[in-house]
């Protein structure tokens, strides 16, 4: 059992309010409840509701959110190359090709370290554009002819196939881009768009700081309304976001309403 897991478990055992364990219990499954699903759940009022996930928040053992709760339980933890790689696949793929889609002839592009992002590379076809990346799994891809792929020095972490540290971060503020595509952990209204790894975090945020026009985040629907330790940019930073069709829509509407523009591909 991993270590949030095991931490998720015990803070469930140590509430004493039955509505307010069940209400973890939902959280911890689901990683995300609105107060409305809670409300019918348990037959209770939304203010109820809000009044108990007021009071859980206050405790730190979920977060709230414009409407409902997140866990944080998966707060700070990194998932491997290899797991992350096979986890929503056929989204990721349909978001990388419709990624690709919107670069065009000769532009200069930031990629940054992830699965998702290197779907982006993978469909990048029939153009002459120029990627620069901390993505050390890209070595491994039959690239189109077409792509000067400029490959960041830096320390390699096995665990993301990355380039990451001082020397990653200094190449990156002699390039300048015309469009970033950044993959993340988590998308959250209140949070804004987060990473696991403080080094990778260091790398996105040189990416966002040298680009002269777009910033695109990629994320499947496991990312949206969760959080994870350290912040890349706030969601007023993002022009795009780019998810898929299982994403919650109501989620999706929360983040529209707050000014950032999001696509949900479809499922092909």
């Amino acid at each position: 059992m991993s270590p949030t897991k095991e931490i998720g478990k015990r803070s469930i055992m140590a509430v004493s309010n039955y509505r307010h364990k069940k209400i973890l219990e939902m959280v911890y499954q689901r990683k995300s409840v609105s107060a409305d699903e809670l409300a019918a759940e348990f037959g209770v009022s939304k203010i109820t509701i809000r009044r108990d996930l007021d009071t859980l928040a206050m405790d730190k053992l979920l977060e709230r959110t414009r409407g409902g709760a997140i866990s944080i339980s998966d707060l700070g933890f990194e998932e491997i190359f290899e797991a992350k790689d096979h986890t929503a696949k056929k989204e990721k793929t349909l978001i990388g090709k419709y990624v690709a889609s919107l670069i065009t002839e000769d532009e200069t592009v930031f990629l940054n370290a992830g699965s998702t992002t290197l779907e982006v590379m993978r469909h990048l076809k029939g153009k002459k554009v120029r990627v620069v990346t901390n993505n050390a799994a890209s070595l491994l891809l039959d690239l189109d002819p077409g792509i000067d792929l400029i490959l960041l020095g830096g320390d390699y972490r096995p665990q993301s196939r990355s380039l990451v540290g001082s020397l990653t971060c200094a190449s990156v503020h002699s390039i300048f881009s015309s469009v970033t595509v950044l993959g993340i952990n988590g998308v959250s209204i209140k949070r804004g768009c987060t990473t696991a790894v403080q080094l990778e975090t260091s790398v996105n945020k040189a990416m966002i700081e040298n680009s002269s026009d777009r910033i695109v985040v990629v994320a499947d629907h496991s990312k949206m309304n969760c959080v994870s330790s350290f912040l890349t940019c706030p969601l007023d930073r993002v022009d795009l976001l780019v998810t898929d069709w299982m994403a919650p829509l109501a989620f999706c509407d929360e983040l529209k309403a707050a000014g950032l523009n999001v696509v949900r591909v479809p499922e092909e």
